[in-house]
């Protein structure tokens, strides 16, 4: 690769204070002192497919507890992690790269009153330190594979996780026509720095010393959900144009059509992976 990507240039990270004037919009204005709900936030704060069910699944898939830590990676605004404190009483710690984003998470979490649970961390997971074995679960949803070096994460990963420990990953992976498109574009367009296929995915995290439990294709869910996704975007133009500028909605749709582009082509697949560490 020529170029040296920066997480900016993925559009779908423009302004991290969208959210607030969405809330505000729905009627949780900012200064208000009425507690914010989890669910009001959760319509906008899943960066992921399907939303709070996505999260729900996982949450029943590695059966967290209120006894247990579980480390989000790539938290975003830290919307999942909230939805598996609110729904479980779990303590969650939510790791961003972002400034913006972990800043303005970590205010939500306040204003729905889960910073006693919910803790925002900012950091790089590759230098990140936490000492061995401090989780019961990582869980990750459409991150992993932003992160460079993928034999040393998912070694960082087993590190952390207490023996026995759950991973729960959503993710994109090559798709069968991923070496006709043009790399460059794609990897600068979905930051993309360690985009492997389903079997190499499997393997790496096998070789990291996990045993995985289940692993399903999302590809044809996700290329549905994306394209309607487009659908809804575009048909909700003025609604999106009263609260937000010009500029935003054109990075957003520019996003979420070059998704759609790359899923209809199958230059990206997706990835569900259930593993426990060995």
């Amino acid at each position: 690769m020529t170029q040296t990507l920066r997480v900016k240039d993925m559009k779908l990270y423009a302004e991290a204070g969208s959210i607030l004037v969405d809330l505000e919009a729905t009627g949780h204005r900012t200064e208000s002192i009425a507690p914010l709900p989890v669910e009001a936030v959760s319509a906008f704060d899943q960066l992921h497919y399907h939303g709070a069910a996505s999260v729900e699944h996982g949450i029943d898939q590695l059966g967290i507890r209120a006894d247990n830590r579980v480390l989000e990676i790539g938290a975003g605004w830290g919307g999942p992690s909230r939805v598996i404190a609110a729904r479980t009483g779990a303590r969650v710690v939510a790791l961003e790269l972002q400034e913006d984003f972990h800043s303005v998470g970590e205010s939500l979490t306040a204003r729905c009153g889960l910073a006693d649970r919910v803790s925002h961390h900012r950091g790089n997971f590759l230098t990140i330190d936490y000492p061995a074995g401090s989780f019961d679960h990582a869980v990750s949803w459409l991150a992993l594979y932003h992160i460079p070096d993928r034999a040393a994460y998912t070694t960082k990963i087993h590190h952390l996780l207490r023996p026995g420990g759950m991973l729960f990953v959503e993710d994109l992976i090559q798709g069968t026509a991923f070496d006709a498109a043009d790399a460059e574009t794609l990897n600068r367009e979905l930051f993309a720095n360690s985009m492997v296929g389903a079997a190499d995915y499997i393997t790496s995290i096998e070789q990291a010393g996990f045993e995985v439990v289940a692993a399903d294709t999302m590809t044809e869910d996700w290329r549905t959900f994306t394209t309607e996704r487009l659908a809804v975007f575009d048909n909700n133009r003025a609604e999106f144009m009263g609260r937000h500028s010009e500029a935003l909605f054109e990075a957003r749709r520019h996003f979420y059509a070059k998704i759609v582009e790359y899923f209809t082509v199958d230059a990206i697949g997706g990835m569900r992976l259930t593993a426990r560490r060995r």
